[in-house]
């Protein structure tokens, strides 16, 4: 650049407008030397866009998967809860079955019942002359003592009484 000559001051940039004044100064300022100073006006970047996108990027990725996690914890939580709501109808429904069974078993194993289906059947108990013991040898498997009034078939003895 010729020294007559300068340049118009760019737009948004104060220092540039005393630029060819300085240049002038830093010429004549000592003894007559002609150095040049190494300094010059550098225009702003345009910030925002390329270091703003990255950013909206990342963010936008980051905010949509926090949301879709989110939305399946939802969805897995609600399955779970109807699953455990079915559960519960399915356990009562087999705590009011087992205990009807319950009531059925205690109802035909009662000792007035077996006697009502023995005679009906035509069942009656021995004569007692007519029975036989027999003696097993042998180590007996249980060891416990009971008495022979204990046992099931006097428990029956005594509904039907001493009719043959």
């Amino acid at each position: 650049m010729s020294e007559g000559r300068t340049r118009a001051p760019m737009k948004g940039c104060p220092s540039a407008a005393g630029k060819a004044g300085r240049r002038d100064i830093g010429r004549t300022a000592g003894r007559g030397s002609t150095r040049r100073s190494r300094l010059r006006v550098v225009a702003p970047r345009p910030r925002g866009r390329k270091r703003r996108l990255p950013f909206l990027v990342i963010s936008f990725v980051l905010v949509g998967a926090l949301v879709f996690g989110v939305v399946s914890l939802q969805a897995v939580i609600s399955q779970s809860a109807f699953r455990m709501q079915r559960l519960e109808q399915r356990s009562t429904q087999l705590r009011q079955s087992y205990g009807d069974l319950k009531l059925q078993v205690a109802e035909l194993s009662s000792p007035e019942r077996i006697v009502h289906e023995a005679r009906r059947l035509g069942m009656q108990l021995p004569d007692p002359s007519k029975l036989q013991t027999l003696a097993v040898a042998g180590i007996p498997r249980d060891t416990t003592v009971t008495r022979a009034s204990d046992s099931p078939s006097f428990a029956l003895k005594r509904q039907l009484g001493d009719a043959p």
